[in-house]
């Protein structure tokens, strides 16, 4: 339970919740959270990708690969968050290097959503022509959809998390993995395909898109 609870809980919690939770836990399990973590192993792979980088290592930094290595594994969209150079590209990339380096294929795809309108990034109607054009996101989800199973892709969006552009990925971060573009076409996405949303803060992210 103990094992369960730490990776579902501690990466939603700041640095001072997190002490409180693990009083919490050790209160309600006594002398089960000094137990040996079941994770040593991708622990020592990222000690030592640190070293290859030419990083410094840092526990927290360790602490935070293995929360989004966790997390990624149980869902399709995950949320890096917080304030300009505090590592949330580096926890990325050497979390990267570690699985490329247990012969896993990681192929990223880097998107700046706020940089251009919502039609540019999901794509449009011609009203003339009636013919659909894809836009940045959609042909980055058909590049992703086409790559075999042992590929694992990461979609990942880069800048503030906006209500215009997010909730219509809102079917895509939900059970269904469905993405249905304006066109009426829909693209199915497997488990091989992550998107991870790297941003400062959640202030306009609305409660539809944290849950998901």
């Amino acid at each position: 339970v103990v094992k369960s609870l730490r990776p579902n809980v501690m990466s939603k919690l700041t640095t001072s919740d997190c002490k409180r939770f693990e009083m919490l836990l050790e209160e309600v399990f006594p002398g089960m959270c000094s137990s040996k973590p079941s994770n040593e192993d991708l622990r020592a792979k990222i000690e030592e990708t640190f070293m290859v980088m030419g990083l410094s290592r840092n526990v927290r930094q360790i602490d935070k690969c293995i929360e989004l290595y966790e997390q990624l594994n149980k869902r399709i969209g995950v949320t890096v968050f917080g304030p300009a150079s505090s590592g949330k590209s580096t926890v990325i990339s050497v979390l990267k290097s570690v699985l490329v380096s247990m012969n896993q294929t990681i192929r990223t795809y880097i998107i700046s959503p706020k940089s251009m309108s919502r039609s540019q990034l999901l794509g449009y109607l011609d009203t003339n022509t009636r013919q659909w054009h894809d836009g940045v996101l959609t042909q980055t989800a058909i590049a992703v959809n086409s790559e075999p199973d042992n590929v694992t892709s990461w979609i990942i969006c880069d800048g503030d998390i906006d209500p215009e552009w997010i909730e219509a990925l809102n079917s895509v971060l939900d059970d269904n993995k469905l993405l249905t573009l304006p066109s009426g076409w829909r693209i199915q996405f497997g488990n091989n395909v992550n998107f991870i949303f790297e941003t400062h803060d959640l202030a306009n992210a609305s409660p539809a898109t944290i849950s998901r």
